[in-house]
Order: C-alpha cells, then structure tokens, then sequence
C-alpha cells in the first residue's frame, strides 16, 4: 500500500470518529470533553483514597480517570458510567491495553446505584450535576467524598478545593464530603 493511501485513510477514519462523536453528541445532549490527563491524576489525589475504597467515575468517557485511580491504588474498586457508544467502546480498549481492572459500563449515570460509594468522580455539565444532587441526598452515606472538576455543585461547600493550569487561566477541582 502506498503511504499516500494510508494517509488517505488515517483522515477517513479521524472525519469519521469525528462525525460519530458529533452525532453522539447531538442524540445524547453532551458533549464528549475528555479531563485532561495532569487533572485527572490531581483529581484523585486530592479524593486521599488510601485503598480498599469504592470508587465511581460518573460519565467516566474513556475511563482515563478510572486507569488513573488503580494505578495509583490498585486495590480499590472502580467503576464508570458512559452513556455513548463510541466512547464507551474506546474506553473499555484502554482499560484492557492498561491492564488495569476497571468495570466501565454502558449505563446512564442516574440510574447507577450509589449506595456503596467511597468517592465519586464528576466532570460533568452544571444542569446535569444539579439534577444528581436528590440522588446524592438520598444514595450517598456520610463521609461520602465526592471530586468535581470545573463545576461546583450548587448550594454546597467544598472542603477543599485545588486551581488547575487551563487554556485560558485557571480552573479548580472541588472536593465535598457528604
């Protein structure tokens, strides 16, 4: 094969996985927007998960900070909720390549049973994370912690919270305690 073609067709296959992101993007009403790696790393550290924990990454996208997490302690348990196909299925191809053992599953994050949360993990849009706060009151134990990133949940107070290096400026990461 020529290096021509194959150049051809690495485009074909970027327009592609673009266009079926956009698509997603439409039919689900959120944008795919990956955390970026160094965030995801302070994300967990700031959770101070000591191991054994039960963690959830709530729209984990490709479960980047799910990887993350067991890297840095393997002996908690993860799970993540990604509601796009694509996504999914690209996340689920890193878990394996990292040999972690992340459970990524193709769910809706309002119907994932929270009950036995340690620490969750948010990067979510504000509408969506204002809707999870009933479900939070009523699923969470106390001492739950929960880390977000870039948005603050509504009418809480974080007990911490870290600024991040971004495009333009800075953004924080918030840590609650349920």
């Amino acid at each position: 094969m020529h290096p021509v073609d194959i150049l051809i067709a690495l485009v074909m296959i970027l327009i592609l996985v673009i266009v079926v992101m956009a698509v997603s993007a439409i039919f689900l009403r959120t944008p795919y927007v990956p955390t970026p790696f160094i965030v995801a790393k302070k994300m967990v550290r700031i959770a101070h998960l000591h191991g054994n924990e039960t963690i959830y990454d709530l729209g984990a996208g490709d479960g980047r900070l799910l990887i993350e997490a067991l890297k840095l302690y393997p002996e908690i348990t993860a799970y993540g909720s990604e509601l796009s196909p694509f996504v999914y299925y690209w996340g689920r191809l890193k878990i394996l390549l990292s040999g972690t053992h992340a459970h990524l599953r193709m769910k809706n994050l309002f119907t994932e049973d929270l009950h036995n949360a340690d620490c969750i993990f948010l990067y979510l849009m504000p509408g969506i994370m204002e809707k999870l706060l009933k479900k939070f009151d009523e699923e969470l134990r106390p001492g739950t912690k929960i880390v977000s990133y870039a948005f603050t949940l509504r009418g809480k107070t974080p007990a911490q919270t870290q600024e991040v290096p971004w495009i333009q400026g800075k953004k924080k990461i918030y840590l609650y305690e349920w």
